[in-house]
């Protein structure tokens, strides 16, 4: 199969799907569009869902997989009001969210923004406490590796020690019920913000089904450093590298305020 096929009878001929394609392999010929070369394509599925007269098909993302857009968007100042009521959870239920919630928060995870539609987030989710707290301690063993040799997160990483080892305070984990790690084939920063993207959809979904989240992130960047008693822990698939790491829950209490944030720095030139 082509890249490419067109209903020559819908077709407008008016090149939009032409000039959106990101990776322009597209050209307008005299009986529509035409695709130069199939290879550059990342199936992102634009020229298909642009095409006013849906005369467009692409044998990576087929138009029978398409669904159409029929919900109106959110106003301006309902967005506004609903990223702004975003809050990372910390405090979390005991009671641990069924496989069903976690696969919806997760599902959402898949629309978000990869790095050249490269999509292919791996995720394994961790409900047992006792690895949950395994991951805890195995991360306060790398900052403590990291404060011996005096690295830059020696300053940063001191108090929170101190406040795990002796205070006996789950700042690491924050004795959430799930931990969910992100896992790429590629370790860069491609992959690292591919984690981040889809972890910031679950973070904006997760209300809407009664769930907090929040990133892990000392457990994050210890998975990104590679260390190793994390990773047999972990016990990853081949070739797999951590990219991301969030916690997830149910909370355990209710905002009722939005607090304000440092003022809005911007420069026009």
């Amino acid at each position: 199969m082509e890249l490419l096929q067109v209903n020559r009878e819908k077709c407008l001929k008016c090149g939009i799907c032409v000039e959106y394609c990101p990776a322009c392999i597209l050209y307008l010929g005299e009986n529509g569009p035409e695709s130069i070369t199939d290879r550059g394509c990342m199936g992102c599925g634009h020229c298909v869902a642009i095409c006013p007269a849906g005369a467009m098909e692409n044998k990576f993302v087929p138009l029978d997989r398409q669904r159409p857009v029929t919900k109106p968007m959110l106003s301006a100042e309902d967005a506004y009001e609903f990223l702004r009521m975003r809050r990372s959870i910390r405090n979390f239920k005991k009671e641990v969210p069924t496989e069903e919630e976690l696969e919806r928060l997760l599902d959402i995870c898949r629309y978000a923004p990869t790095a050249g539609n490269s999509q292919g987030m791996y995720y394994i989710v961790f409900r047992d406490p006792a690895k949950i707290n395994a991951i805890a301690d195995v991360t306060v063993d790398w900052m403590e590796d990291e404060v011996a040799a005096a690295t830059e997160n020696k300053r940063y990483f001191v108090n929170v020690i101190k406040a795990y080892r002796e205070r006996h305070k789950d700042i690491i984990a924050r004795n959430a019920p799930v931990l969910i790690f992100a896992f790429a084939k590629r370790l860069n920063i491609t992959a690292v913000s591919n984690a981040e993207q889809s972890f910031a959809y679950a973070s904006l979904f997760a209300p809407a089904i009664g769930l907090g989240t929040t990133i892990a992130g000392f457990i994050q960047t210890c998975g990104i450093a590679g260390y190793k008693p994390l990773l047999d822990l972990l016990d990853i698939p081949a070739k797999h590298k951590v990219a991301g790491a969030m916690m997830a829950g149910y909370p355990k209490y209710k905002f009722h305020r939005m607090p304000e944030r440092q003022h809005l720095k911007v420069e026009f030139r």
